[in-house]
């Protein structure tokens, strides 16, 4: 971290900002014995992945995580992160997502995406997760997965043990990935949401030795000024990998319904 070269990758990347990156990066590691175990070259990859996306990875803040695999660190993006992205487009005025729960689901129409549930009614038994958002251009969309859905897609994709946070949040877990499936198939995608993405379904596949903390839910309504601060959730998610992006497709469009 003090070499000359390594200084000046992140000065070219971050320019006033890099110090402060740079700072709380050793911090991350100094804090995370498991992380100290990584090696440095894989710890660097994917410090430049958060640096190059703008985004914090102090985890208290939950927008992006340096996580420990072994002795493998991989950049992993939260709940905050995909939400900074997606609203850095300028074209997204409305995105939110949330738990369903019995008492409060009254219906679903797969085939307009029309959901219906009445808030009102107390929390109970979770029975699944949504997501919606709206564009700037009229442009509305919801997907909502069962909970059963959200559990074939984490046996499926997620290689993920007993330690991670499928298996301590499972349902910040389920809300990202649904809010992930939306935006990745149908925000206005900005190379920096194609590269978190990919990066983080990446590290989906991988056998985690720690945790990240659990993702608050989150919701904006028609962002304001300052929309490129990082201090604030505004529009931060693909040319994800082409097997995943297509078994995506194909749980959101099943064939013949497209």
């Amino acid at each position: 971290m003090k070499s000359a070269p390594v200084q000046a990758r992140f000065q070219e990347v971050l320019g006033k900002k890099s110090s402060g990156f740079v700072s709380s990066l050793l911090t991350v590691v100094n804090n995370n014995n498991l992380l100290k175990r990584a090696t440095p070259d894989s710890i660097m990859t994917a410090a430049m992945k958060a640096a190059t996306l703008d985004l914090p990875i102090e985890p208290s803040l939950g927008f992006a995580y340096i996580i420990p695999y072994g002795q493998e660190a991989q950049f992993q993006i939260g709940y905050k992160g995909l939400i900074q992205l997606a609203l850095r487009s300028g074209q997204i005025t409305g995105l939110n997502s949330g738990i369903v729960y019995k008492s409060q689901f009254i219906s679903y129409d797969p085939l307009f995406e029309e959901l219906e549930i009445d808030f009102m009614q107390p929390e109970d038994e979770v029975v699944g997760y949504f997501a919606s958002m709206k564009l700037s251009n009229g442009f509305m969309k919801v997907v909502y997965w069962t909970k059963a859905r959200v559990e074939n897609h984490k046996k499926r994709f997620s290689k993920a043990g007993a330690k991670s946070p499928w298996a301590t949040d499972f349902d910040a877990m389920a809300q990202k990935t649904v809010l992930k499936a939306m935006i990745s198939k149908f925000a206005p995608l900005s190379q920096e949401m194609q590269i978190a993405v990919i990066a983080d379904n990446e590290s989906e596949t991988l056998e985690p030795k720690d945790v990240t903390p659990e993702q608050p839910l989150i919701s904006i309504d028609e962002p304001k000024e300052n929309e490129n601060s990082q201090s604030q959730i505004s529009i931060p998610e693909d040319q994800a990998p082409q097997q995943e992006n297509e078994e995506f497709v194909e749980e959101l469009f099943p064939v013949g319904q497209a």
